[in-house]
């Protein structure tokens, strides 16, 4: 096959200037990279700010879905405040029906890159994680993610591998193999392209991204294709009872933690963006909100150097009793924040 291929090399299709900006929350990371693409003046911690993400905290029943929240489908709606819309595939699907949702987005993301839209989807190469796709041939898609400089990663995936988070790169191949991987019959089927539209003005879009928080902080607890979520509060409560049982695996912690720190800067960075672009608010508040927020981020900057990324099996937690002092100090100004940010949107025509 792979000889087939060398005799016969299809024509590449491909976005120049198309990259992965490495954001360990890879949507916004998506996001971002689709804003450089169009070269818009637009920073990062504006992005983090006007979908929200910023200030979420999102986590599964579980714990083991660092990237799974929070919902795409809604961060996409208030992307569209910023300038740019996405429009595409989240579903989950078995079957024929799986299938045939990997054929329509196959046709959709080739038309898109002929029009010089980018594209990006989710489980495409890394299970919960976010890639860019920026080319395509007659086998399938070329994407840049996390795994992209590892030998072998940057070979073509087919299409028919969308939703399978099928990385070509040596390792994973190696990982499926020792693991003795079988395709399933279905899962998430998340791809996605973008074009530029006018961005609504700077406090329309604040006051429906403060809405979105608040409201998913009061319901406090989702459901999606039958696995639970909880935010803000009730994710912390989460985190604290499931230390206290010693059901919490310090791998997949300290990647929320990686997502968790780097959201937390960029909200202070957002909220001092606020305070120079929308001037009219109560300028107190603003400052109540950034030192609030500074302390929640210098809370996680702790708890990433006490549990830094490492390659698993990494399982026990270490330095329990002062991770659980600090999460319940987070948890604390957590509430705090949220009830300025309450107060912002009070603030807003």
């Amino acid at each position: 096959m792979q000889d087939d291929i060398l005799l016969n090399p299809s024509k590449i299709v491909k976005l120049e200037n198309y990259n992965f900006s490495g954001l360990d929350a890879s949507l916004i990371g998506a996001i971002k990279s689709v804003i450089n693409y169009y070269e818009l003046p637009i920073s990062t911690s504006w992005i983090y700010g006007m979908t929200g993400y910023a200030f979420l905290h999102v986590l599964d029943e579980g714990l083991v879905k660092p990237n799974a929240g929070p919902p795409e489908p809604e961060i996409f709606k208030l992307t569209r405040n910023i300038g740019v819309e996405i429009n595409g595939f989240h579903v989950y699907a078995e079957g024929e029906e799986f299938k045939n949702l990997q054929a329509e987005a196959w046709e959709k993301a080739k038309l898109a890159i002929n029009s010089k839209q980018p594209v990006f989807a989710k489980n495409i190469d890394i299970q919960n994680q976010t890639s860019v796709v920026y080319a395509y041939d007659d086998i399938g898609y070329y994407t840049k993610s996390w795994h992209t400089g590892y030998e072998h990663s940057e070979e073509v995936l087919p299409w028919k591998a969308l939703g399978f988070a099928l990385c070509p790169c040596i390792n994973c191949v190696n990982s499926r193999n020792e693991a003795k991987f079988v395709n399933p019959t279905g899962g998430l089927i998340s791809l996605h392209w973008a074009r530029l539209i006018e961005a609504v003005n700077e406090k329309t879009a604040l006051k429906e991204a403060l809405e979105f928080i608040i409201r998913l902080n009061e319901e406090g607890i989702y459901n999606w294709e039958g696995n639970k979520y909880f935010i803000g509060q009730k994710a912390y409560e989460r985190w604290l009872t499931a230390m206290e049982n010693n059901k919490i695996n310090k791998y997949y912690f300290s990647l929320f933690v990686e997502i968790l720190n780097e959201g937390r800067h960029h909200a202070v960075t957002f909220l001092t963006e606020i305070k120079e672009k929308i001037p009219s608010i109560n300028e107190q508040l603003i400052n109540e909100a950034i030192s609030t927020y500074s302390e929640i981020a210098s809370r996680y900057k702790i708890l990433n150097s006490m549990y830094p990324y490492e390659e698993p099996p990494v399982i026990e937690m270490e330095n329990k009793e002062q991770c659980v002092a600090i999460v319940k100090e987070l948890m604390s100004l957590e509430e705090k924040a949220l009830n300025m940010l309450k107060k912002i949107h009070a603030c807003l025509p």
